[in-house]
């Protein structure tokens, strides 16, 4: 797509460059579309004496570029890929719901169990923590798996308040992004979540307190599965039908998904480049 619409394309195959690295491939550049895990640094910023754009391949662009506020201050246009990844991530949410609570990892060969009534997803009360794009799309699935109830808070939408939803819910899906603020499910709201609960999180780090979590995994009172690895040692002693992540996030990445996002960022580079050309022809 960038190549028909004329541009140049010059690939660093490398998906956690470094900053110094980054620097050298940003020079003289027009547009750069952020694919891999890297962080974009003022100094990266400075770097780009000609860049005019940047494209995120992903949702919380933040995340990887810690200079967002200084380019724009720079007049760099800055994008993101909002809606790609939904459905590969709510299917992972929905995948993990499954395995925890159909208990695959006691049942299967990682476990010793040969018999065992599970709950599933028939009949359990589903709370979902934010109502973005993921969250509503995981509503709109959710129905096929004939829940008691589907609840929702965000800031702007809810139909439960959030201590209902999280004293009620037997399944919750944590859907914020890192704008709702460092520990956001902090050991006030984890103890307001109902016994034998669990939580499914596919969000950054640093969401959930890490230190309250894990106590409360420690006790068996709750289960949860993460898109995201905690930090804390005492997470790997934890049982699989307890606790399970991945070991670096995954939720998003399918081939289907991956080519979306990737014709989405480059479609995003295509127009944010024209403006700005057609901008220059104006002045």
């Amino acid at each position: 797509m960038l190549t028909d619409a004329g541009y140049e394309i010059e690939r660093l195959d490398k998906p956690h460059a470094t900053e110094d690295e980054l620097v050298e491939a940003v020079r003289g550049k027009d547009g750069y579309i952020l694919g891999g895990i890297e962080d974009i640094t003022e100094k990266i910023i400075d770097a780009g004496d000609k860049l005019k754009a940047i494209v995120f391949t992903g949702i919380g662009y933040k995340d990887h570029i810690p200079a967002w506020q200084y380019a724009t201050q720079k007049s760099i246009a800055i994008a993101n890929t909002p809606s790609a990844p939904t459905h590969a991530v709510s299917e992972w949410v929905l995948a993990m719901t499954l395995a925890m609570n159909r208990g695959i990892f006691d049942l299967g060969r990682a476990g010793k169990k040969e018999f065992m009534t599970t709950k599933g997803i028939e009949g359990q009360h589903v709370g979902i923590i934010g109502y973005g794009h993921i969250g509503k799309h995981l509503a709109e699935m959710l129905p096929a798996f004939r829940p008691a109830s589907i609840s929702y808070y965000s800031r702007s939408t809810k139909n439960k308040e959030l201590p209902t939803l999280l004293a009620e819910s037997d399944i919750i899906f944590l859907c914020v992004s890192k704008d709702a603020g460092e520990n956001f499910m902090d050991k006030e709201k984890l103890a307001q979540i109902k016994d034998g609960a669990l939580l499914v999180s596919f969000m950054a780090s640093g969401i959930i307190d890490e230190v309250a979590l894990l106590a409360e995994l420690t006790k068996g009172r709750i289960r949860a599965a993460s898109d995201v690895p905690m930090k804390a040692d005492g997470f790997k002693n934890l049982p699989l039908s307890i606790w399970y992540c991945f070991n670096g996030s995954n939720a998003f990445n399918t081939t289907t998904e991956l080519k979306l996002t990737s014709d989405m960022a480059a479609q995003s580079m295509i127009n944010l480049l024209k403006t700005g050309r057609d901008q220059n022809r104006v002045n």
